[in-house]
């Protein structure tokens, strides 16, 4: 297998948990979160002019591309102080987030669907990889403030493992609540960083973005990663979706 280089390009897909009664609970923000996460994403195609991206929104209703979208849906603006790709991905990311947030404000309390959203990214992924010439190292950084869907323990296991095949790592920023047990799941079979955000200092989440989530997989190699020793690995069952620590597993899987 290649390894990265340090001229490589690379794909990254965010996926942005949009769900406004999980965000209600949270100290920081949605609108505050997305601030600061389009900051970062700016910082992420300054390094490399070569680099892609992808923006994906995850509530409990649908999953939708905010980035890339249809570009002229977008007011001309001349503004020599701003850089062109970065209002563009800034506008579309913010105005697709409100639209979504817009759309579901008087639905009740349910889960993301942060496991489409991870099929989703992994079937963009595959199809640029396919398409391109020279290799393409690929990430998805997801941003969650919600709980685990215990009915999401298979499709998002899927999705997993299909990273893990593809060389895909997955980062997870977690916001607010509990840790998300399968998130954690997926960033340490995939490669990727586990972080629980301290919501109290509102700046915490772009500091956690830029020291951790910018590095590419070259720069990786070269840095100390923060690691997370208390994972826990257990299973949900099939019949009352529990997560359990003794149970029958098929001979076949």
């Amino acid at each position: 297998m290649a390894e990265p280089q340090e001229s490589d390009s690379s794909l990254l897909v965010v996926v942005l948990d949009v769900n406004a009664s999980a965000w209600a609970r949270s100290p920081l923000s949605l609108d505050k979160a997305v601030q600061q996460m389009v900051i970062f994403i700016n910082a992420y195609l300054a390094l490399n002019s070569e680099n892609r991206l992808v923006v994906i929104g995850a509530s409990h209703k649908e999953c939708r591309y905010l980035f890339p979208s249809d570009p002229s849906s977008i007011p001309p603006m001349h503004d020599i102080q701003v850089y062109e790709q970065f209002r563009v991905v800034d506008v579309k990311v913010l105005s697709g987030v409100h639209e979504m947030i817009a759309s579901e404000m008087d639905d009740e309390d349910q889960q993301s669907l942060i496991s489409r959203a991870l099929s989703m990214s992994l079937c963009h992924i595959h199809r640029v990889s396919e398409s391109s010439i020279s290799k393409i190292w690929s990430r998805i950084l997801v941003l969650s403030a919600g709980q685990d869907s215990p009915h999401s323990y298979i499709p998002l296991m899927n999705s997993i493992f299909a990273a893990q095949k593809m060389s895909v790592l997955i980062d997870i920023c977690k916001v607010y609540g509990p840790d998300s047990v399968f998130l954690q799941q997926a960033a340490e079979i995939t490669g990727g960083n586990y972080l629980k955000v301290d919501t109290n200092n509102e700046a915490s989440l772009l500091q956690t973005l830029m020291f951790t989530c910018l590095p590419d997989q070259y720069t990786r190699g070269i840095l100390n990663a923060p690691g997370n020793e208390l994972i826990d690995f257990r299973a949900t069952c099939f019949c009352h979706k529990r997560v359990i620590d003794i149970g029958y597993v098929c001979s076949v899987c």
